[in-house]
């Protein structure tokens, strides 16, 4: 039995989500960037619930010496009690709060717990400024970013909710899974890519967890490489290089080629030229990602292999039939024709070795053009086959079918490259 994929096989579901990507970015408005930042704030509003506890914790200027603070275990266990549905003694909360403030008038946690307490009263705007003060007080209080965030996002505010759920994310790393699945899933959100973009640089510390997120769990990779696209250049990060390609290579699948191109230009380790180009150079020395670099797979039934100074050896096992290697290429005009010279390989026994040439982008995109059995031309021999007319981008693949025979398939080119 044969077997074989190629690379829009292999992609072919992720392929199939541009369409109804389109559809739910457009029907997304503000009050959905607000949805985004309230689910933050829920998520994060579980995760206080379920770690805030009980205990002491030492303080630099308490009268008892050595930090203690004695209503530390008191404020923690009221704010749980406050955080968890049905609580009704607001009263004991404002004045725990308060009696805390005049031990400790630089209280974030007293501030928090009459600030819940306003909100409860329908007063939004003190609550609004405790909160502030809170924030003044201590970056590294969590449920005061996120209620910020929240209350911004409320306000239409979408590049200062952002800031705190940065601040969030910088100083509560143990939080930071269930925040950037959102922060991700909000990337569909052009307003967000915007206020997201000033954070995308390589100091930011959650960068690498963030498109980590971004390219495993989201349906679509346009949004991330729109929000790419946009930069000057993405962060130089080596343990970004994995994102980096995934996105790449999900973009082709989608058919997003022309995002791609864009966002190839901005990725630091990549060299722009192997976009227009198809000889082996990146092969020789694959500075990038594929599909825009020659891919010589990764399976021992077929591939493809340099072995001499701008030759390479495509071949299949006995009845393996499939992709032994494969490119994409960006064309500037039409006319244009793969180049190459037959070197090696013998006909016989039902084996073959073809070019297949699939347009991907432009008018004549979908159409494709198959070369004759190369086994059959003598070696030697230069050949071209032309792209479609109407084609901005194509996937090149080399298909090699190694039949009945005893022994491996094989089939050695030369040369390769664009003609007119």
């Amino acid at each position: 039995m044969r077997k074989g994929s190629s690379f829009r096989s292999r992609v072919g579901k992720k392929a199939r989500v541009g369409p109804a990507l389109v559809a739910v970015r457009q029907s997304l408005t503000p009050a959905a960037i607000v949805a985004v930042i309230v689910a933050i704030g829920l998520a994060w509003f579980a995760f206080m619930n379920a770690r805030v506890g009980v205990g002491l914790q030492l303080m630099p200027d308490t009268a008892m010496g050595a930090g203690f603070d004695p209503m530390r275990s008191r404020l923690s266990a009221l704010e749980k009690r406050q955080l968890a549905p049905g609580f009704k003694d607001e009263a004991a909360a404002i004045g725990l709060a308060k009696a805390a403030l005049r031990q400790s008038p630089m209280n974030p946690r007293a501030l928090r717990i009459l600030a819940f307490t306003d909100v409860k009263g329908g007063k939004p705007d003190l609550a609004e400024a405790k909160m502030v003060m809170a924030d003044r007080l201590s970056r590294r209080d969590g449920a005061t970013q996120l209620w910020l965030a929240d209350r911004r996002g409320r306000q239409g505010r979408i590049g200062d909710a952002l800031r705190h759920i940065d601040v969030l994310l910088r100083t509560s790393p143990e939080a930071t899974a269930p925040l950037l699945e959102r922060l991700a899933g909000a990337l569909a959100l052009p307003e967000a890519r915007a206020a997201i973009k000033p954070m995308i640089v390589a100091d930011t510390p959650w960068i690498e967890r963030f498109f980590a997120i971004a390219v495993q769990r989201s349906p679509s990779m346009v949004p991330l490489g729109e929000l790419v696209a946009s930069l000057p250049e993405a962060p130089r990060v080596d343990r970004l290089e994995g994102s980096y390609a995934s996105l790449v290579y999900q973009l082709a699948g989608e058919q997003q080629y022309d995002l791609m191109r864009k966002v190839y230009a901005k990725l630091p380790a990549a060299r722009v030229g192997d976009l227009y180009d198809v000889s082996l150079r990146s092969a020789v020395d694959p500075k990038g990602y594929r599909p825009v670099i020659w891919d010589f797979g990764s399976r021992s039934d077929r591939g493809a292999a340099m072995i001499g100074p701008g030759e390479a050896e495509f071949f299949a096992m006995t009845d393996v039939r499939g992709v032994a290697a494969s490119k994409a290429v960006f064309l500037k005009s039409d006319g244009q024709a793969l180049r190459f010279r037959k070197k090696e390989g013998t006909a016989g026994d039902g084996a073959a070795a073809f070019w297949r040439v699939t347009c991907v982008q432009g008018r004549a995109a979908k159409s494709s053009i198959q070369s004759r059995n190369l086994l059959d031309v003598a070696n030697g021999t230069v050949l071209s086959v032309p792209f479609p007319a109407g084609c901005g981008a194509a996937q090149i693949e080399m298909i090699v079918d190694g039949a009945m025979r005893r022994d491996p398939t094989r089939v050695v080119l030369s040369d390769i490259g664009l003609s007119r």
